[in-house]
């Protein structure tokens, strides 16, 4: 840790050899990559979206990291070639500093799984290829859709629904 400076949301990478953390050691909120060890200086990374990030999310294979930020977007970050992608965004604001929109990786690191708040105040599950660089809705948006994961072997995809939800979410209703 570093004085004065704000390092937050630290993730170990699933290989086990870097921690990644948000820091405003520069002044500007950046992603940092640093050895596990503690050892030589962090590598870091200028990212896209709107001035404070969170929930850095390490693919499987510890080729990419997902992670949002302060406006409800969530990136793809593809750590090989510093491309940057936005993979969706919430339609509609909630309360708080940050909203998780991302799920879980595929065990195969193609398919990222994240809920999306729809203008209805349901969240709907998507699909990510990072193939394709195309999502694919779950859900119908009928339901409050929440939480997804893929089971371990990528053969299923478990996620909270409910129906009746809509006195629980619609936080801003003064009726």
């Amino acid at each position: 840790l570093t004085g004065n400076v704000h390092e937050t949301f630290p993730s170990w990478s699933p290989d086990g050899k870097t921690i990644a953390y948000f820091s405003d050691s520069s002044g500007e909120n950046l992603l940092h990559l640093k050895s596990q060890d503690g050892k030589g200086d962090a590598r870091v990374i200028k990212v896209e979206g709107n001035g404070f990030y969170a929930y850095p999310e390490w693919s499987p294979d510890s080729k990419k990291i997902c992670y949002t930020d302060n406006a409800r977007n969530l990136y793809l970050i593809d750590l090989e070639t510093n491309v940057i992608k936005k993979i969706d965004s919430d339609d509609l604001y909630s309360p708080g500093a940050f909203r998780n929109i991302f799920g879980d990786w595929s065990s195969d690191s193609r398919w990222i799984v994240y809920s999306k708040l729809m203008k209805t105040n349901f969240r709907v599950v998507y699909l990510y290829s990072v193939d394709q660089q195309k999502s694919f809705p779950v859900t119908d948006g009928l339901s409050d859709a929440t939480d997804p994961v893929f089971d371990l072997n990528g053969k299923y995809l478990y996620f909270f629904a409910s129906t009746d939800a809509g006195p629980v979410v619609n936080w801003f209703d003064l009726s």
